[in-house]
């Protein structure tokens, strides 16, 4: 099961990233690139880190329940105008003594490609929240991570040449939004990302 389209733009940025970063002579470590494995089986992620001042420590890991995959698909959009929209998924992973859950959708309209992913980390570092700490914003004739932030929430919108779109929204430390387009242009990125209601994600039990 395809969980997110990332053959081409994590490889390419983080590649982007280290060119920028030996070509500035810059000593810090860069962000680590290994994406992390989940306890449940050997699916791998890419994953994330927050804007400035957000951490992953604001409450106990495990002190709420995930909400069912089931809760988090109707969150994920309809297909905007001209894009056809895939049948929805969700998946519910084991982490240390909890679980986590998360849903997705894939859409697609001539040759490019999207897919939305919505995941509930019950305040476990996983998925996306494992590196939300790690990424650090930069510009290139190649790309950019840049932060900022999408309904009130900290996120960060990443960009590869000629035409890879990504962002990803950190809803209440807990919960991760994350689009990402293939083949299309910063407005389908931007259609999708107003299309998703981070407020009634927000309030998810």
């Amino acid at each position: 099961m395809k969980i997110l389209s990332r053959k081409t733009i994590f490889p390419a940025l983080f590649i982007v990233l280290g060119i920028c970063l030996l070509a500035a002579g810059c000593t810090s470590t860069p962000p680590d690139t290994n994406a992390p494995q989940t306890t449940a089986a050997t699916t791998t992620e890419a994953t994330t880190a927050p804007a400035a001042g957000t951490t992953v420590s604001g409450a106990a890991e495990g002190s709420v329940s995930a909400v069912p995959y089931a809760a988090l698909i109707p969150f994920l959009p309809g297909a905007p105008a001209g894009w056809t929209a895939g049948e929805p998924a969700g998946a519910t992973w084991t982490a240390d003594d909890g679980q986590w859950t998360w849903a997705s959708r894939d859409y697609s309209k001539d040759d490019a490609r999207a897919t939305v992913l919505i995941q509930d980390s019950a305040y476990y570092d996983v998925g996306y929240w494992e590196s939300w700490d790690s990424l650090v914003a930069f510009e290139t004739t190649e790309g950019y991570y840049r932060q900022g932030h999408v309904g009130g929430h900290p996120s960060w919108e990443v960009f590869s040449k000629p035409d890879s779109y990504g962002t990803w929204v950190g809803v209440n430390e807990r919960f991760m939004v994350y689009v990402s387009v293939e083949g299309g242009s910063e407005q389908d990125l931007d259609a999708f990302v107003n299309a998703i209601d981070y407020g009634g994600i927000a309030n998810l039990k």
